[in-house]
């Protein structure tokens, strides 16, 4: 009985380079593919916002009742609050009333989705408003909110939660890592859009 021996020397340098290159393509293919879903959803998220600031514009002559005791809130003004939950990081939309006597913001709780929370955004969005006459710019995380009312005559008015107020300007939508997706505009008349 003879034994051969074969000589084995395993791949080849041109084997390895193929199939290493093969692997950086699909992992590129992947990376690109992820980027573009989170795009997609921060820019849904946008046209979101745009869509409640939009139900807020022609809710506007709606005087706000508390839905439990249906006491009617005099001197109110329905509002929408963009806002970052503390528990989980995420940004929500909540419907609120402003009261302008005591310059305070109350929720809604009847009308807001999770609760009293309101709309949940995608993990992967951020926001950040730039004022259009200054230019100074206002991250909404942590405990920064804005605040959006409407005025009886269509024109707007945006409060942060430190009770500043702000002019009209654009809402950035940008992905965790910063990059900008998409632009919510809201100008002083109260006309807004999306871009």
């Amino acid at each position: 009985m003879f034994i051969t021996y074969k000589n084995n020397k395993g791949y080849s340098l041109i084997e390895l380079i193929i199939v290493i290159a093969i692997i950086a393509i699909v992992s590129t293919m992947s990376l690109i593919s992820i980027n573009v879903l989170f795009s997609a959803k921060v820019k849904a998220d946008a046209q979101t916002f745009n869509a409640e600031i939009g139900l807020l514009k022609e809710d506007r002559y709606t005087v706000p009742t508390d839905k439990i005791t249906g006491n009617v809130k005099e001197n109110c003004y329905k509002s929408i609050r963009l806002y970052q939950n503390t528990s989980d990081g995420r940004l929500y939309i909540q419907k609120t009333y402003y009261d302008p006597e005591h310059r305070t913001t109350n929720i809604e709780a009847s009308e807001n989705r999770n609760g009293t929370a309101g709309l949940k955004l995608t993990s992967y969005t951020s926001v950040t408003f730039v004022e259009q006459k200054t230019g100074a710019t206002y991250d909404v995380k942590g405990t920064n909110d804005v605040r959006i009312v409407f005025n009886k005559d269509g024109t707007v008015h945006l409060q942060t939660s430190s009770g500043r107020y702000l002019g009209a300007g654009k809402f950035i939508f940008k992905t965790r890592k910063g990059d900008a997706v998409s632009n919510v505009y809201l100008r002083a008349n109260g006309s807004h859009n999306v871009r």
